[in-house]
């Protein structure tokens, strides 16, 4: 089996922030966000940005919770391969009964001592039968709720550039009904606030698109990152960990 680089989740984080950041310093390099900025009159573009910053974040939390638990996991599984020893579950923690080593508290443990308090509570005739899948999509649930936190923050952004679009088209043209008589100097200056105006629309609807895109880039890489953490956990428990309980 070969083993897989430990904090690859991070890293792949790191890698297109850093792509990201790169293409910012470029833009502010070359004048277009401060252009950007001066024309949109609405400040909501800066908004943007700050909610962008805000989710990357958020982002960069989750991504590092979960790539220890994903690190956690792997070396619990090279453990359990490497170890053939019958395992025993003490306090949310898997312990070696042969070599007595005690492997670090993952998410794989603290499921496997949820699932063994489950089936000892199944003897009781008046209690509910929950199955291993609802003990998995539980604590699946407890990382997932968190990382849909981004997903609702990509669709805020979204619809907070649509509101500084609709203010552009506003200021664009209410230029013109303020102007009753429109003789040549008149019309330069109604020309020039719905250049301002438009330039409003366009830079919120461009600034929120990339964010959104660039914003999901990171949840969705979180979203694959606990699908592998999920798949692994039924492996390691269903291969390497119960048969062994039944044993000990």
């Amino acid at each position: 089996m070969m083993r897989k680089t430990e904090h690859l989740l991070l890293l792949a984080w790191m890698m297109t922030t850093g792509l990201v950041i790169y293409g910012f310093v470029v833009t502010a390099d070359t004048g277009l966000l401060q252009a950007m900025v001066e024309t949109d009159r609405s400040m909501i573009s800066v908004v943007v940005i700050a909610i962008y910053l805000f989710g990357l974040g958020h982002s960069l939390l989750r991504t590092l919770h979960l790539s220890h638990e994903l690190n956690v996991t792997r070396r619990t599984e090279l453990n359990l391969i490497n170890a053939d020893e019958p395992v025993a579950c003490d306090d949310g923690r898997l312990r070696l009964l042969d070599s007595g080593r005690v492997l670090p508290e993952s998410f794989v443990s603290r499921y496997v001592a949820d699932l063994l308090s489950a089936k000892q509570t199944e003897r009781d005739p008046a209690s509910k039968s929950v199955t291993s899948a609802d003990i998995l999509e539980a604590h699946a649930s407890r990382l997932r709720g968190k990382n849909e936190f981004g997903w609702f923050l990509i669709d805020f952004l979204l619809k907070v550039g649509f509101l500084g679009t609709l203010i552009g088209f506003i200021l664009m043209l209410g230029s013109v009904s303020q102007n009753e008589i429109l003789d040549a100097s008149a019309m330069q200056r109604v020309l020039r606030q719905m250049s301002f105006g438009m330039s409003t629309a366009l830079n919120t609807t461009l600034v929120s698109l990339v964010g959104g895109i660039l914003l999901s880039i990171p949840y969705y890489l979180l979203g694959r990152g606990l699908e592998e953490l999920l798949e692994t956990t039924i492996n390691l428990t269903d291969v390497h960990i119960l048969p062994r309980l039944h044993k000990s």
